[in-house]
């Protein structure tokens, strides 16, 4: 059996094998058994020990942390442009500059905001870059000045993970995003993801989200949980 296959080598109290039990079952076992194999790849080349089930759950428990902070900053993203557009658009919606998507959902629903409701988030982004689109518009609607097609291809990436809950530590479908200060300037990792991200933010609430990803990683209360036992090197310090 699967369950076998994970239990091998692994450390484990017995106040935490009830809630492993409950956890392979809910959760996947053969998530859990990539997650070991994670760690374990980590440790190549040290003195061989086993992997420990509180190092497992703490990494879950981290990647759903993470997985909801940018949940709320995508979802921020969202908001705030379409309010930007209803409010700049609501008694002009006859624009040369829409792009098809928004045309024919204004034909379906005859107003902007249902219109604005139904556009997929990556027309949402696309619309606020078109060629034609009002200087005083778009500049309420902060992106990244370089490699903005490519940014914006990544943070649709982004999006779209955390909105199907990919667990983001083990996940390699992020596109290639060009921002400062990570693996020179030109990365696919979920970090160089996050300060893309940031980047589609104003300052202030980008900061905010900053401060909640760091906090990801810190010991809370839960005493009825699994003791936080986070290897360092999964982390994402930003």
């Amino acid at each position: 059996m699967r369950e076998t296959e994970f239990y091998k080598n692994i450390e484990i109290d017995a106040e935490d094998k009830p809630r492993a039990a409950k956890a392979l079952k809910s959760k996947g076992v053969e998530k859990h058994i990539l997650i070991k194999e994670y760690l374990m790849t980590w440790r190549r080349g040290e003195v061989a020990k086993a992997i420990r089930y509180s190092e497992i759950a703490s990494i879950y428990r981290y990647d759903k942390r993470i997985r909801n902070v940018l949940f709320k900053y995508v979802s921020y993203i969202e908001e705030f442009y379409r309010s930007v557009l209803l409010d700049s658009f609501m008694s002009a919606t006859e624009q040369a500059f829409w792009r098809k998507s928004i045309k024919n959902l204004l034909k379906e629903h005859g107003n902007l905001n249902n219109a604005l409701e139904d556009l997929p988030f990556s027309e949402l982004l696309w619309q606020t870059q078109t060629k034609g689109f009002p200087a005083e518009v778009q500049s309420c609607c902060p992106f990244p000045d370089l490699h903005l097609r490519e940014n914006t291809g990544a943070l649709i990436e982004l999006r779209n993970a955390v909105m199907h809950n990919k667990f983001l530590i083990l996940y390699r479908g992020f596109e290639v995003c060009y921002v400062n200060g990570v693996d020179a300037g030109k990365s696919a990792s979920l970090k160089a993801n996050i300060y893309n991200l940031y980047n589609y933010l104003p300052k202030e609430v980008g900061d905010k989200m900053l401060v909640d990803i760091n906090d990801c990683r810190k010991k809370r209360n839960n005493n009825d949980k699994t003791k936080w036992d986070l290897p360092t090197q999964v982390t994402v310090k930003v």
